[in-house]
């Protein structure tokens, strides 16, 4: 009976490794499971020796504050390696933690590493590479401009294309949308996606609503939705809501289905981008972290662009506003340009169009899967 152990620190990450889990156990139904993740991969089957998504962060000065539970579930860890060695380790993500502090402890016991998602090496410089060059056995990602980094520097590495291209598909019809989540048809609706964490809705989510009371005023009959996170809780949601715009409406339900309905959205910089573009839906991006954080950014990164729509096109796709830029009335400009231009709007959409290629065909789970299957094989046969 195979053994693996995966390490996921924040909630799109539990997410992936949970759909990941799932591929290898219809493979492999034996398939023992442990994991540093969340509770989707609990759902999935795996045994959680701790919750690590309730500490999820955005940079290392926001993770700072939960260091304490970073050493807990490092000791945990390591004692688990111990007592029932796992087959292999599967790092999911989540860079200020897994490189520095999972990869080399899993290393020295002498288990293979496999890297599913990779943190943002391109973006905040190469000094992180040299972990993935001395601690990672292989790479699993989701980018092929990350499968060429890790190629040229001697890493390991199987592009194996992005898991939300499976997920990219309604499940419904646009008329059905509008009635299950309580919009009416004959509006036009702007998205607000402020992102999965209770952090970032903080930050986010106030300046979202300011830019459409903004947007209400210019252009009257607009309605707003705001898709619920299951990370995030709904309370957390209304609080904002009632003292920023008591009629944005609040839905869940598959993003797939609610970006259907969207004619131009407010997303938070991250996975959101991707899964708005795949849905063809006009948008400016935001991004505010602490300032900590920001201004460390502002040393080390390496790119020109922040959203990952823009990195992955490699230009300027979709307006981006970061930190100070980041205000209702700038947020509302660009909404308003979008809105009140038909053929900015369509030819945002083409170019969306055109990004969504980068992500490859669907089937990026499964991929991952025969590639741990084959890394899995692999050591075992040299241990015979």
């Amino acid at each position: 009976m195979a053994r693996i152990c995966f390490v996921a620190g924040d909630p799109s990450g539990d997410l992936h490794a949970a759909h990941l889990i799932d591929a290898l156990r219809r493979r492999d139904p034996s398939l023992s499971v442990t994991a540093l993740g969340g509770a989707a991969m609990q759902q999935a089957g795996a045994q959680l020796l701790q919750d690590l998504t309730a500490s999820a962060a955005i940079g290392p000065f926001d993770a700072a504050q939960h260091l304490g539970s970073f050493i807990r579930a490092r000791r945990r860890l390591d004692a688990h390696l111990a007592a029932d060695r796992p087959d292999a380790v599967i790092l999911v993500d989540f860079g200020d933690f897994n490189l520095p502090f999972i990869a080399p402890l899993v290393k020295r016991r002498g288990i293979p590493v496999l890297y599913y998602i990779s943190p943002q090496l391109w973006a905040w410089g190469g000094w992180r590479l040299r972990y993935v060059q001395r601690y990672v056995d292989r790479m699993l990602v989701l980018f092929p401009f990350e499968e060429r980094l890790y190629r040229e520097a001697g890493v390991p590495v199987t592009w194996v294309g992005h898991p939300l291209v499976e997920s990219a598909r309604p499940s419904i019809s646009p008329a059905e949308a509008m009635q299950r989540f309580g919009l009416n048809p004959w509006r036009r609706t702007v998205g607000l996606l402020p992102g999965s964490r209770e952090r970032e809705l903080s930050r986010h989510l106030p300046l979202m609503l300011g830019a459409a009371r903004t947007l209400a005023w210019h252009m009257p009959g607009l309605q707003f939705l705001i898709p619920k996170a299951p990370s995030v809780s709904r309370e957390a949601i209304e609080a904002h809501v009632r003292r920023g715009l008591p009629s944005a409406v609040i839905a869940e339900g598959r993003m797939a289905d609610l970006l259907q309905v969207m004619d131009v959205a407010a997303v938070a910089s991250g996975t959101a981008t991707l899964e708005a573009a795949l849905g063809r839906v006009p948008m400016a991006v935001v991004y505010r972290a602490s300032w900590p954080t920001y201004a460390m950014a502002k040393l080390v990164l390496r790119t020109p662009h922040i959203g990952l729509v823009n990195v992955v096109a490699g230009r300027r796709v979709v307006p981006e506003l970061i930190q100070r830029q980041a205000r209702p009335s700038t947020l509302a400009h660009e909404l308003l340009a979008l809105l009140r231009n038909d053929e900015a709007r369509a030819g945002m959409r083409q170019r969306l169009g055109e990004l969504a290629k980068e992500l490859g065909e669907p089937g990026a789970v499964d991929r991952a899967a025969e590639a741990v299957r084959e890394l899995l094989a692999t050591t075992a046969a040299g241990r015979s």
